[in-house]
């Protein structure tokens, strides 16, 4: 309803305007209306297609595109920049622009009011993806100037460039044109394979068991945890695959940080809500805890704050208490900067031959100590604090360079410390099922026997059925010189050669630093004084032959 105030004056317009005037208003509503309904509509999946024409040939190109890109069924919307609402370009999800030069390099005055809008008004565009192709006249010192800039001002301002700049001659612009469609085409039939890709590896688990593998009794300093999930289809992996998780963030986190952004942007929260579960979205989907340099850079313009501290483990609630963000920035800005939570990865400690419908996994729940408390690490906690029952996503990451051998009668060299464990656990069960006659021999090492033998009953029984050939356990800290796995190597060290003489296979298993470099170094050094080779040139022909692998962190 109209306040009397207004009433007054549209009745007076009413009565003071001839009919084809009211017939123009009347359109003008209507038309508002339309465009106003248009603003509420998600263009996430959608492309818009903009050009910039001073004499007509970018609008005449425009459309050829328009039609070749509408003809695939792509959703893509056309318009013109004089008549483009630019509030609306934060909201893009996919731009691409046709803008020609005009004059001394400059835009064609249609475009000059998203020129000056880009280039001067404070707004960063972090969800964007664009490409610009830039029609221009090659005989003069300007050429394509305008596209040029228009490309470059957007990768300054956080749009990402997804199809290089294309310059084309207005005389002779064909070619090149069809090509820029083309890499239109080929970016979307990519990202729609992309999502099909990703949605069809997803795999939904039940938790079966969660067990603690240390000895509670003997007052231990960290907790390693065996996980079963329970899989209701049949999926393929192979000994040596991962699976990646993606952790939620804790109810506690989520919960103080919709609380904090609450008491400053309320009725944008409850907007935004409209559309986007926000909890939902900082639950399961966005990182909010030690968060990226990238993102504080990112950050830091819309706060206003150059010098905020980097290789700082900042959640984001900390950031925005320390840091707030400037007025005239909203909640969106925000929601288009924090970053996906990224999956980590679990080597699988199951046989696909022996544990049907399951997949095991080994799981440290690493800490670490953080202005004075002890914090844990953002997976591996989640992993840890779920129950039997629990619902867990996960996908199979394949690793082709962490196989057994093709040939079951190969003998193999498994070296592991802690974690590292967990793909032999996978090997040795493989082993075990197919029946090959070729031989085991484990290196494990730990702490401590009492407390970090892990999968002890498991190897100990593989060792008295001879599924394990040899077992050369090291623990460091159960006596006062520290004895570690490349120790035991050495111990074994003519052996050892003749093994790896005869075409065993190495498989290394654990910390990158030191562990795998110690053991590699000693390995050298058995090579060069039991076996009088070239080590280089031995271990480069182990590499080249597939029998040394390595799978560390």
């Amino acid at each position: 309803m109209l306040s009397e105030s207004n009433k007054k004056i549209f009745f007076k317009l009413i009565n003071e305007s001839s009919k084809k005037e009211i017939i123009w208003m009347n359109g003008y509503i209507y038309g508002f209306l339309s465009s106003s309904c248009k603003k509420d509509i998600k263009i996430e999946n959608k492309i818009t297609l903009v050009y910039g024409t001073e004499t007509g040939n970018a609008k005449n190109l425009a459309i050829e595109v328009y039609k070749k890109i509408k003809k695939k069924e792509f959703p893509i919307r056309l318009i013109g920049l004089d008549q483009y609402q630019l509030q609306d370009l934060e909201k893009e999800h996919y731009l691409f622009i046709i803008i020609s030069t005009h004059g001394e390099g400059d835009p064609p005055s249609s475009s000059k009011t998203f020129f000056n809008f880009i280039h001067n008004k404070n707004i960063i565009l972090n969800n964007l993806k664009y490409s610009v192709l830039a029609l221009g006249d090659k005989s003069y010192s300007f050429f394509c100037n305008a596209g040029i800039n228009v490309d470059k001002r957007l990768y300054q301002i956080g749009a990402k460039r997804i199809i290089p700049l294309y310059k084309c001659d207005v005389i002779n612009y064909e070619e090149k044109a069809d090509q820029w469609i083309l890499e239109i085409f080929n970016f979307f039939n990519k990202v729609k394979k992309k999502k099909q890709c990703r949605k069809n590896r997803e795999i939904d688990g039940k938790i079966l068991n969660v067990i603690l593998l240390n000895n509670k009794k003997i007052g231990i300093n960290k907790e390693i945890y065996h996980i079963e999930i329970y899989i209701q289809k049949k999926i393929k992996y192979f000994p040596g695959d991962s699976v990646g998780i993606f952790p939620e963030n804790p109810l506690n986190e989520v919960d103080s940080l919709i609380e904090e952004i609450s008491f400053t942007k309320k009725k944008e929260l409850a907007e935004y809500n409209k559309k986007n579960n926000i909890f939902y979205l900082f639950k399961k989907k966005l990182n909010i805890l030690y968060l990226s340099d990238n993102f504080l850079i990112k950050y830091s313009s819309l706060s206003g704050i150059k010098n905020i501290t980097l290789n700082k483990k900042w959640k984001l609630i900390e950031l925005l208490k320390e840091f707030p963000m400037k007025k005239e920035f909203l909640l969106e800005n925000l929601m288009e900067i924090i970053e996906p939570i990224k999956p980590r990865l679990y080597s699988i400690s199951s046989s696909p031959n022996v544990h049907h419908g399951e997949i095991h996994i080994t799981v440290s729940r690493h800490s670490f100590q953080l202005n004075g408390k002890t914090v844990y690490g953002h997976c591996s906690n989640f992993l840890s604090k779920l129950q039997k029952g629990d619902k867990l996503t996960f996908f199979i990451h394949q690793n082709h360079l962490f196989r057994l051998p093709p040939n079951p009668e190969k003998d193999i060299i498994l070296i592991g410390t802690g974690t590292g464990i967990a793909p032999f656990r996978s090997f040795l069960y493989e082993r075990q099922v197919m029946g090959g006659i070729g031989r085991n021999w484990l290196f494990f090492g730990n702490q401590y026997s009492d407390s970090d033998f892990l999968y002890r009953t498991e190897i100990e029984n593989w060792k008295k059925e001879g599924i394990l050939y040899h077992v050369n356990l090291s623990f460091s800290r159960d006596q006062e010189k520290k004895i570690y796995v490349q120790d035991k190597i050495w111990e074994n060290r003519i052996e050892f050669f003749s093994w790896i003489k005869n075409g065993a296979y190495i498989y290394v298993c654990g910390k990158k630093f030191f562990m795998s470099i110690d053991v590699e170094k000693v390995i050298h050094n058995i090579i060069q004084k039991i076996g009088k080779y070239d080590s280089k040139l031995f271990i480069k022909k182990m590499k080249k032959e597939g029998r040394y692998l390595k799978d560390v962190y």
